[in-house]
């Protein structure tokens, strides 16, 4: 189980108390906890913390403008169910019309890679596709604009990983540094999917690994388990999900009974 240096949660016990979890984060983004340690600091990362170490902040709730967005109940697994096949501004359409929600391709796109969700469309460019912008140089204005941020050949960000070490993605999952180049998700791994391949082999294709206990830190293989889109979508509806393992292992089971009734029934009335 991967966990913050003692450092910065001995900063974060001391400075939650009395701010907002956005006000907290772009206080810890200043303390170079990010350059010495490799760590990346989002609102939900920092949230996601404060509920594993038991911080509270004291300030009232809600989701008052400028606050980080707590999607509804079940929209993951509802995403997944969908996905297949459709552009991410086609899934965001259906997305705020079952929920009701302002939901956006922008937010989507972020969702989708957060969540490892595949739609299988290669939107890739492709041996013999061209570029808008082949063969148009830069104006000397945009040049201007662009210079001072310039990477020079040689230069290493501040925020650079090396390989192996983890981090995580803004909806803090836990993610490991496998290359050093290729994609972002060529270079990186959920530590999660890696443990349980390591130990079960291949996942395979509409499944997905859970946490049995809520925390995404928690890696070990005891905590891992392996369910189906519809599974998750009953064990989030059903709120089958608790913070204690072994009462969502029972969950898990419970959902796959309440499924097999439901499709069981489905067949009676069509016989």
């Amino acid at each position: 189980m991967w966990k913050w240096p003692e450092e910065v949660v001995g900063w974060m016990r001391e400075n939650t108390a009395g701010r907002t979890t956005k006000e907290l984060t772009v206080l810890i983004n200043r303390q170079g906890f990010d350059k010495k340690y490799g760590m990346v600091f989002t609102e939900s990362i920092v949230k996601g913390a404060k509920s594993r170490y038991g911080f509270k902040s004291g300030t009232p709730t809600g989701n008052p403008k400028g606050y980080s967005v707590k999607y509804p109940e079940g929209m993951e697994g509802y995403i997944r169910s969908i996905a297949e096949g459709k552009e991410a501004g086609e899934i965001a359409k259906a997305v705020s019309e079952h929920f009701g929600i302002e939901f956006s391709a922008g937010q989507c796109r972020a969702y989708k890679k957060n969540h490892d969700i595949v739609s299988g469309l290669d939107c890739r460019f492709k041996e013999g596709d061209e570029p808008a912008n082949k063969g148009k140089k830069m104006s000397l204005e945009q040049y201007r604009k662009c210079q001072t941020t310039m990477f020079r050949k040689g230069n290493v960000p501040a925020n650079h990983m090396e390989v192996g070490e983890c981090t995580h993605t803004t909806d803090g999952y836990l993610v490991r540094k496998v290359r050093e180049h290729g994609t972002q998700w060529e270079r990186f791994e959920f530590v999660h999917r890696k443990v349980w391949e390591e130990h079960n082999g291949p996942i395979p294709e509409g499944k997905m690994v859970s946490f049995l206990d809520g925390n995404k830190d928690n890696c070990d293989i005891d905590n891992l388990v392996l369910i189906d889109n519809e599974e998750n979508l009953e064990l989030n509806r059903s709120n089958l999900r608790f913070s204690n393992a072994e009462f969502t292992k029972a969950g898990v089971a419970i959902a796959r009974v309440k499924i097999a009734a439901r499709k069981r029934r489905g067949k009676k009335v069509r016989n």
